[in-house]
């Protein structure tokens, strides 16, 4: 039981965040072909449930808001209004730029799809590499059979450079 654990934690921090699953997964002492297969599943699955649950989320709440929206009571409608100007006024006259949001914007413009399919698994997230595909290059049939072979590939590289440094 304790191993099956073991090998559903690797699978669960590869579908998070990819880059750390391999000295995770050797911190646990489990060899490199069992975390390279672990690794990959989780990463490669956590990929598939995040892409398509953005998606379904994207395509449902643009249908269900207008429903939302008219069952709503009148006092709730007038006060989300007000907040959503005031939120409104607060975006027009103070944009927050991140690091982490220069980045997106930087990659996306320079670097497109392929930025993405090789940045994601490993600087950014599998879940934030899944919501920016769907929302950027969900009409790309290309783009997920591209991003499950850098999901692989990262790995077989991750768990090449890990077994070699991190003797256990």
């Amino acid at each position: 039981m304790e191993y099956f654990l073991k090998l559903l934690s690797v699978v669960l921090v590869a579908s998070v965040k990819y880059f750390w699953a391999t000295p995770y997964s050797f911190g646990l002492k489990l060899n490199e072909w069992e975390t390279l297969f672990f690794m990959e599943t989780g990463g490669m699955l956590g990929f598939l449930f995040y892409y398509f649950s953005f998606g379904f989320l994207f395509k449902e709440l643009k249908l269900l808001w207008p429903v939302v929206y008219h069952f709503t009571p009148v006092i709730f409608k007038v006060r989300f209004e007000m907040w959503w100007y005031q939120q409104k006024s607060k975006r027009i006259t103070a944009r927050k730029f991140t690091r982490r949001n220069k980045l997106i914007v930087r990659m996306r413009r320079l670097y497109g799809m392929w930025g993405l399919l090789i940045l994601s698994p490993i600087i950014l997230s599998i879940p934030v590499g899944a919501l920016l595909g769907n929302k950027y290059f969900s009409h790309n049939r290309h783009f997920i059979p591209y991003m499950l072979l850098s999901i692989v590939i990262w790995g077989i590289l991750s768990v090449a450079l890990f077994s070699t440094f991190m003797k256990h």
